[in-house]
């Protein structure tokens, strides 16, 4: 492979998250001559699922590993099933007779063992996020055509929890009127005050907003007369905020909500079909496409710029033993010799993570829900949660479970910061599966926690991109962002990722040698028929 791999490119990109696989895709497109490597034998880095072997893989991987502890640490895992299957006499016990008589078949009793027999139907997100569906990357999906390479769900359904238990949010305009949580006079302030958050403009001096630069959401919302239940909605579910959320932030995030409902279903989110990790490799495809030139399971030893004759500088860097040089190198946070960053970007609160698998929803349903979640503070300190419950509609998790995730700032540890409120919604007790419960029986838990690396980094050389790592958000915006202003740095004036022809589409040139015409006499002569004069 070391021979075969050239050492002069235009742009080198390593690692491949997010950001780092729409910079590739962007410059591959305009024909710019790219090599994406990544240490790794997989995509994705932080932003990369796992099917269940590669999640134990990885988790054995970062507690071996001080270096990777860096990034990911305080991985706690915990199964709260049996190793094997009880013997098939013991399995009939929780059949149940239904209303007309029939006997309903046996609920599926998980062993440890199952989930290693079942491994390949798991996709698990390192950094699950949804698309809201007229955002930044959906729009993006759509305009570069890279949308043909990825299938999407529509989230079904947004909770919040209310009063001790969960709660659905009314998300349309048909939603709010039906719910009966609400009085009519309250749904009419919620529409006036809903209408005048979708008319904020940002450039106008003269908005209603503008007294509100140093108050609180909440002050506003309270200002506006709506009841503590419609506050709740709003603030905590809409806009996903805390009780000391800004103002302007709020009127944001609720904007964002609200602009993107009736695009594609009942709520404004989307998900990626196998996982978040799905999103870079789409990226992936279409640099490759386009002459990009891949190259996993390749670390890099050192990188230096240096200067070239006419004051041009250019990047070398050494991998494998062999000499690599580049005008761009576009390089992820986890990646980069910390002297190539400078200065070293705002430490900020890390990120609490954790994933759970259940033996059914935490709200029951007609269909199989795919549910956002949104927990106000429920600790001292603590933030808000971001709860994302996936099905096996989505590719992530067999038949009968769910794969749950939970996001949320730092505070003390993810084991910590996420138990409480994993404790109200799952039966954590390890009991009887088959026994009926109020709430899903976690089968299996992972805590961790993972080093915020989203804030932008500079890099100390022109020719040095350094891409940010996830942020705790809920989308995809930043990274779209970011990817677009590191893309102009390198392609000052071009365009960021134009329409990629479908494949009918591409129309040969004139002087392209073709392959021989299709030569009808010769299939008339083997069917007997004399040519024709």
């Amino acid at each position: 492979m070391d021979d075969d791999l050239p050492t002069d490119f235009q742009v080198i990109v390593v690692g491949t998250g997010m950001v780092e696989s729409i910079v590739a895709a962007a410059c591959s497109r305009i024909h710019k001559n790219v090599l994406h490597l990544d240490s790794s034998d997989h995509y994705g880095g932080l932003w990369a699922s796992y099917n269940f072997d590669g999640l134990q893989k990885f988790i054995k991987e970062v507690n071996s590993d001080p270096e990777k502890q860096v990034q990911v640490y305080n991985l706690t895992e915990q199964w709260y099933i049996e190793k094997e299957s009880p013997p098939e006499d013991e399995k009939g016990e929780g059949e149940a007779k239904a209303e007309d008589g029939k006997t309903d078949p046996p609920k599926k009793i998980w062993s440890q063992a199952n989930f290693a027999s079942e491994y390949r139907k798991f996709n698990i997100d390192m950094t699950p996020k949804l698309l809201f569906s007229r955002g930044p990357l959906v729009e993006l999906l759509i305009s570069s055509n890279i949308a043909r390479y990825a299938e999407f769900r529509c989230v079904t359904r947004v909770l919040t929890w209310m009063n001790d238990r969960l709660m659905p949010v009314p998300c349309s305009r048909a939603d709010v009127f039906a719910t009966e949580a609400v009085s009519i006079l309250e749904k009419r302030m919620l529409m006036k005050m809903l209408t005048s958050i979708v008319g904020y403009n940002e450039e106008e001096m003269n908005n209603e907003f503008k007294d509100w630069n140093d108050k609180t959401f909440k002050e506003y919302l309270e200002h506006k007369g709506l009841s503590a239940n419609l506050i709740h909605y709003v603030l905590f579910a809409i806009a996903g905020g805390t009780e000391g959320m800004p103002c302007l932030e709020g009127v944001k995030e609720c904007k964002k909500f609200l602009m993107s409902l009736g695009r594609y279903g009942n709520t404004p989110f989307l998900w990626p079909m196998y996982g978040s990790g799905e999103l870079p490799q789409c990226f992936c495809r279409l640099c490759a496409v386009f002459g990009g030139v891949y190259c996993l399971n390749r670390p890099i030893d050192s990188v230096e710029t240096k200067t070239v004759e006419e004051g041009k500088t250019v990047v070398v860097i050494g991998s494998k033993s062999k000499t690599l040089n580049c005008d761009h190198l576009v390089i992820g946070i986890n990646e980069c010799p910390k002297d190539l960053v400078s200065p070293e970007p705002v430490a900020t609160s890390d990120i609490s993570k954790a994933v759970f698998i259940t033996n059914g929803t935490i709200m029951q349903s007609e269909k199989e829900p795919l549910t956002l979640l949104r927990f106000p503070p429920l600790i001292e300190g603590g933030g808000a949660v971001t709860v994302l419950e996936v099905g096996p509609a989505t590719g992530s998790c067999p038949k009968g479970l769910f794969v749950v995730y939970f996001i949320t700032n730092k505070v003390a540890d993810a084991e910590s910061d996420l138990k409480p409120y994993a404790e109200k919604i799952f039966d954590m007790s390890g009991g009887d599966q088959t026994e009926d419960s109020e709430k899903p029986k976690c089968l299996w838990s992972l805590f961790y926690n993972v080093k915020d690396t989203s804030a932008a980094a500079e890099s100390a050389s022109a020719c040095v991109h350094v891409c940010s790592g996830p942020d705790a958000g809920l989308d995809f915006d930043r990274a779209v962002e970011q990817a677009e202003q590191i893309f102009k740095k390198i392609c000052p004036g071009e365009e960021f990722l134009p329409r990629a022809p479908d494949p009918e589409e591409i129309v040969f040139e004139d002087d392209v040698t073709h392959g021989p015409e299709f030569e009808r006499e010769q299939e008339d002569e083997a069917d007997g028929d004399a040519p024709k004069e």
